[in-house]
């Protein structure tokens, strides 16, 4: 006879807890876009740039990623990318640099043509640094540019750029504009570099 005595307030406890009705957060995608401004460089003649889909040094997935302590990352499940990073990064690197004009053809691996170059990059950092305030948006990305020559490949240049953009409000919005603003002081840079690079071969 004690069991239901004991059951009902217990039940009576839970249902306080759940509220059925409550409405969870709806999902937000992003995705970063940055515009090459200036004027076309003049291309090397007879170059045909391949840039291979990024690979990433650690996993990444769609959503955003904090960092809240030394040790401790949280992936943001309500707010993710639009397309998963290595594609997204790809792709922005290949818009780049077709209107930065260095390479007389920019093309991705799909293409029938053979490269004379190929360009491999690597997703190192990519998430919001949280550990003080104001946070940061933190972007590291490697590249290496190989070049084909009589059947064989040689690697003739490689980098590594990290950039830290202070994000002044604590809301996604903001944080991805950090990385956007990181993106475009990367590729300038990587810009800069291929053309010394690819001139001094």
């Amino acid at each position: 006879m004690l069991l239901p005595f004991i059951g009902f307030p217990l039940m009576g406890i839970l249902a306080g807890c759940v509220s059925l009705g409550q409405s969870q957060p709806e999902k937000q995608y992003f995705a970063l876009d940055v515009v090459r401004e200036g004027e076309t460089m003049a291309a090397l003649p007879r170059t045909r740039l391949d840039v291979r889909r990024f690979r990433a040094s650690s996993p990444l997935g769609k959503e955003l990623v904090y960092r809240r302590s030394d040790g401790r990352y949280e992936a943001d499940f309500y707010n993710q990318w639009f397309v998963v990073p290595d594609v997204m990064f790809t792709q922005q690197t290949t818009n780049w640099l077709t209107s930065a004009g260095l390479f007389q053809y920019v093309m991705d691996s799909s293409a029938s043509l053979p490269p004379t170059h190929i360009l491999e990059g690597t997703v190192i950092a990519l998430y919001g640094d949280y550990r003080a305030n104001p946070a940061k948006a933190v972007l590291g990305l490697q590249f290496v540019l190989l070049q084909e020559t009589a059947g064989s490949t040689d690697i003739i240049w490689h980098n590594q750029y990290r950039k830290e953009v202070v994000v002044r409000e604590p809301r996604p919005e903001a944080l991805v504009s950090g990385w956007n603003e990181a993106l475009q002081i990367i590729l300038t840079d990587l810009e800069t570099d291929l053309s010394k690079a690819i001139r001094l071969k």
